[in-house]
């Protein structure tokens, strides 16, 4: 019987994420994510953060994909919006960007930057997703902030 493992050749695990935070920043444990930070001390009730998640899809899927999907859970906030995408390389990967908002009846607005950044292996994409959120009254304080830690992503598989 032959002996499985992972990660391993035939079932590699997902990219290597690295991206550099302030030191007004920490570490965060969340659940589905390569990594997370926030913004350690804030005066609003929500924290500017910046969460990096890691998926494996089909061989079919595309960037363009991945913002349709976003696309989808914002038409279904309050308020939702979706910019244009927009293209960005981060150490020699291209990522595709968009940003989106919408409304929470508790914090007020939710501001989100998104980078996607895809490689085939076979017949699979690895997708990674780097997200930074901004909401409340330190929105647009917080979103310079979050911009400047996003351009930091390294990604290498």
């Amino acid at each position: 019987m032959p002996e499985l493992s992972y990660p391993s050749d035939t079932f590699p695990g997902p990219p290597s994420v690295t991206l550099d935070a302030p030191d007004t920043w920490g570490p965060v444990r969340v659940g589905g994510t390569l990594l997370a930070c926030r913004k350690i001390e804030s005066d609003d009730s929500f924290a500017p953060n910046v969460v990096v998640r890691g998926f494996q899809r089909t061989s079919d899927f595309t960037m363009r994909s991945a913002v349709a999907e976003l696309k989808d859970f914002v038409d279904r906030q309050p308020e939702g919006s979706l910019d244009d995408p927009f293209e960005i390389e981060l150490g020699e990967v291209p990522f595709v960007g968009v940003n989106v908002s919408w409304n929470d009846p508790e914090i007020g607005t939710i501001v989100q930057i998104h980078l996607f950044a895809g490689s085939r292996r076979g017949r699979v994409v690895d997708l990674v997703q780097a997200t930074g959120s901004v909401g409340g009254a330190g929105a647009e304080a917080g979103y310079a902030e979050v911009q400047q830690i996003l351009q930091t992503v390294r990604v290498s598989t």
